[in-house]
């Protein structure tokens, strides 16, 4: 178990479609972190804008103009990463002197509740791992591998995991020949298909294609949102079950309970994971929490074993830190397929974890524990050392040798 009181900086928000979900992921990580420690809100702006404040640790604030907007509550903070803490701007002060003497904000540890792009495929862990910060979720590699749905099927593939036959296509053959894209999708594959950006997550952009007319707006739709889209088989009279992983390079990772989501249409959609379901006093959303799912899924054991397994295998595979959604697809004929990894889930899937005997406090206290062992195991490896290789280049030049 990690110390009490850590400095805990929740980061949420992002330059993503996913950016509403992840306030609500970041908002319920501020408020179960308050019970053991002390959390800080980072919030990201749409336009990439970082900010800190009070106002920002209730869903009330991000309604209509929000605390970010001019003269709100909210503190525009900048990341320093030399000495990887946060600074916050001082309130009342010339632009020139907010430059010269920000207030530091000192963190011991960040949870990365940030999803889809710019948040969750590596790009905000790669800034902290400049800033030798630790911090809760994927490493680099694991986040950019597993949020590219084509590299995601050839690191399955790699690993001899089971996944479905695809098709990836890339915005500069639809943009030069659109009704060949189509017809190659319709060649590789028979309908009914879907369409998927690549690098999307909470089911944003994806389409269920029954006809060539639909494959044809799909891919439009996603060539919209993405550079590139994969296309897939549509499996037929089966159902989706997620299982969630916990764990960190180096040791053994811990599956949880298994979930099948319930979808109102034929395939899970946005609006399934968080508009429809369980809702709050006041009415609002709960996230993934709140979605409509059964657990534990109505899977036989030999079924429930095996997906736990394959589930940590993929864990395994990509690297991954902290904890993970794996999400699967079962045919009719008991086939299991892994379909996707979610490296930092809606809602850190505490929901799959308190069944599992897990609650989220202490889901977050092992998460933060994990995110402190796994800093200090990157601090054992030796990233830089001296050499008198320009000193041998200098003497060279000196000499006229010629190298």
């Amino acid at each position: 178990m990690p110390p009490r009181n850590l400095r805990v900086g929740v980061a949420f928000g992002g330059r993503s479609v996913e950016h509403d979900v992840s306030i609500i992921t970041g908002l319920q990580a501020l408020s179960v972190l308050e019970e053991r420690h002390a959390p800080i809100p980072i919030y990201i702006s749409r336009d990439g804008r970082w900010f800190t404040g009070e106002a920002l640790r209730t869903l009330e604030a991000y309604q209509s103009a929000g605390p970010v907007e001019e003269g709100g509550q909210a503190q525009e903070i900048h990341f320093d990463l030399h000495n990887g803490r946060l600074l916050r701007a001082c309130a009342g002060a010339s632009l020139l002197r907010r430059r010269s003497s920000p207030e530091p904000i000192e963190l011991d540890v960040v949870v990365l509740a940030t999803h889809g792009t710019q948040g969750e495929d590596g790009c905000l862990a790669g800034t902290l791992e400049l800033a030798r910060l630790p911090y809760v979720g994927p490493p680099v590699g694991a986040a950019a591998a597993s949020m590219d749905k084509v590299m995601t099927k050839a690191v399955l593939s790699q690993a001899g995991l089971p996944a479905l036959g695809h098709l990836a296509l890339r915005r500069e053959q639809w943009a030069a020949d659109p009704a060949a894209s189509a017809a190659e999708a319709h060649r590789r594959l028979s309908l009914p298909m879907y369409v998927k950006p690549a690098s999307l997550g909470s089911s944003v952009g994806v389409s269920r294609c029954e006809s060539e007319e639909q494959v044809m707006q799909a891919l439009e739709l996603a060539f919209e949102l993405d550079r590139v889209c994969l296309i897939e088989p549509a499996v037929e009279d089966g159902i989706e079950v997620n299982c969630s992983v916990i764990g960190r390079p180096g040791i053994r990772p811990r599956a949880s309970v298994c979930e099948q989501p319930v979808a109102t249409e034929s395939f899970l959609s946005f609006e399934d994971k968080y508009m429809r379901g369980v809702k709050d006093e006041g009415g609002a959303t709960q996230g993934m929490k709140g979605a409509q799912r059964l657990i534990p899924a109505p899977l036989d054991a030999e079924t429930t074993e095996r997906v736990q397994d394959l589930a940590k295998q993929a864990f395994v595979a990509f690297g991954c830190a902290g904890v993970t959604r794996v999400d699967f697809l079962i045919d009719a004929a008991g086939s299991i397929y892994v379909n996707e990894l979610n490296t930092i889930p809606g809602s850190f899937s505490f929901y799959l974890w308190e069944p599992s005997g897990l609650p989220f406090v202490e889901l977050m206290d092992e998460l933060l524990d994990l995110a402190l062992e796994e800093q200090r195991e990157k601090d054992r490896t030796t990233s830089v050392f001296a050499t008198n290789l320009l000193a041998l280049r200098t003497a060279g030049a000196k000499t006229g040798e010629k190298r």
